[in-house]
């Protein structure tokens, strides 16, 4: 059992707390023959941490000022809010934010075609919620905290961008009824890897805090899923960068939305600046953590928007054979199979004309056969693998399943056994390994023994035919 699901157990009542309640007798030392604790003197850390504490509201209203937000004080400690509002005639690279806006209001039939491809989006819709966390570390547990939550919404024909900072740790429980009161107005959910990480890791921070998350019923759907269908098997582009193949979302800015960070942070060197602003209070440090949260927010909803017009408007939308497989593959998921193999000629009509896209062409015809085969239309399959088998430069694993399902149709479906042997011996010459090779030997015995029983079928009724008509003449 994870230590969420512990968390969510002890919460929920369901599970005893692994933390002991300690009685104020059982609390009294009984190696001192004491009845009651002396009281201790004040080291220098405790001095410290009270004159930190009474410093609190002046830095945090110094914090605020400088990052151009407002302190909210709460019951329960405070929260520094920083609002920014994207218009319609800003630009995030070469898009429009009203266009962004737009395209992801008018795109709902496409966002249910993708909740059907991922059912934990299911109900998605109305008004979104765009979230990101930047936290005190990079991986989800317990120790960690999100020291600043990112929320987006769109606002007419605006996004509206809230951040909620806290001052200091002592401040986490303030920001998380903070957000969770801003999340309650707020519909759906939408992510860019939050089902890994950004909500695993708050909705834990919520739990040691014994409050009840208030996302966990609602509709999410995590943008890097559709985004690695659609833009996974790109081409390389020419660049510094090696991971410019990749499907982080920093990259994916550029190749969608043409935007090029300059003098962004490190994602890895976030943490240390909110650590040195805790120290030492000088929050100007975290500007730059804040603008980067927010260009996230702002590209997490340009990705959606290409997503949601490459699923509405379909293949004829793009010019990369690439894109058009993998939103083939969406289409596929989704059920959708009309749509995918439309997606699919599309993908190797482009990558006839380009010429040098050997992979996505192979995989294509593969995904087109076998689309065909589940929809029972086994002759057009046949001519799928009859062109992936003859594909120059195709990978030798396609080939040889091309001609493995060839040999298969013309044993049982067209009845040239001659020519399905044939196939399979080729499929033998390339040296198959393990169960692949027993199977082409068994087929090709199989094959071997029909073709027999053939054959002496045939001379049997040529020697009835003689013994009737007697011989030629």
């Amino acid at each position: 059992m994870s230590t969420l699901d512990r968390l969510r157990g002890i919460v929920q009542g369901t599970r005893p707390s692994a933390i002991p309640v300690v009685s104020p007798e059982l609390e009294r030392s009984e190696s001192d023959g004491f009845s009651h604790r002396l009281p201790r003197p004040a080291t220098a850390e405790a001095v410290a941490l009270r004159t930190s504490r009474a410093a609190e509201p002046l830095r945090a209203s110094s914090a605020a000022s400088a990052l151009g937000g407002t302190v909210v004080e709460r019951a329960e400690g405070a929260v520094i809010l920083v609002d920014r509002e994207y218009r319609a005639d800003d630009r995030h690279g070469r898009r429009r934010i009203g266009d962004i806006v737009e395209t992801i209001e008018e795109g709902r039939d496409a966002l249910a075609t993708m909740t059907r491809a991922w059912p934990s989006a299911t109900g998605v819709g109305g008004t979104l919620l765009f979230l990101d966390l930047e936290t005190t570390g990079l991986f989800t547990g317990a120790g960690t905290q999100a020291f600043l939550v990112g929320c987006a919404a769109i606002d007419g024909d605006a996004i509206r961008v809230r951040q909620f900072l806290m001052p200091g740790f002592e401040h986490e429980r303030a920001v998380l009824n903070a957000t969770a009161e801003w999340a309650a107005t707020h519909g759906a959910l939408v992510t860019y890897n939050g089902k890994t990480f950004d909500v695993p890791l708050i909705e834990t921070r919520f739990l040691f805090h014994r409050l009840p998350f208030p996302l966990a019923d609602v509709p999410h759907l995590d943008m890097l899923h559709p985004a690695r269908r659609l833009w996974r098997g790109r081409p390389n582009t020419a660049g510094p960068d090696p991971d410019e193949s990749s499907c982080s979302l920093s990259v994916l800015e550029k190749h969608l939305a043409g935007l090029h960070r300059v003098g962004d942070v490190p994602g890895f060197e976030i943490p240390s600046r909110y650590f040195q602003f805790v120290r030492d209070g000088d929050a100007r440090p975290l500007e730059a953590v804040l603008e980067h949260n927010r260009l996230d927010l702002i590209s997490l909803a340009a990705v959606m928007a290409r997503a949601l017009t490459l699923v509405g408007r379909g293949p004829l939308e793009s010019c990369n054979p690439h894109e058009c497989f993998g939103l083939a593959r969406l289409y596929e998921r989704a059920g959708a199979h009309e749509n995918a193999e439309g997606a699919l000629l599309r993908s190797i009509a482009l990558a006839k004309r380009i010429g040098t896209e050997p992979e996505v062409y192979g995989e294509a015809l593969r995904r087109l056969a076998w689309i065909r085969r589940r929809t029972r239309r086994v002759h057009e399959a046949a001519e799928a693998w009859r062109e992936l088998a003859s594909l120059p430069r195709c990978a030798a694993a396609l080939r040889r399943e091309a001609k493995e399902a060839l040999a298969i149709y013309h044993e049982h479906r067209s009845h040239d056994l001659g020519a399905a042997r044939s196939l399979v011996l080729d499929v033998l010459k390339d040296d198959p390994l393990g169960r692949r090779k027993a199977e082409a030997e068994h087929r090709l015995q199989r094959l071997e023994r029909k073709i027999a029983v053939r054959e002496q079928g045939g001379l049997v009724a040529a020697l009835d035919d003689t013994l009737i008509s007697g011989p030629a003449t």
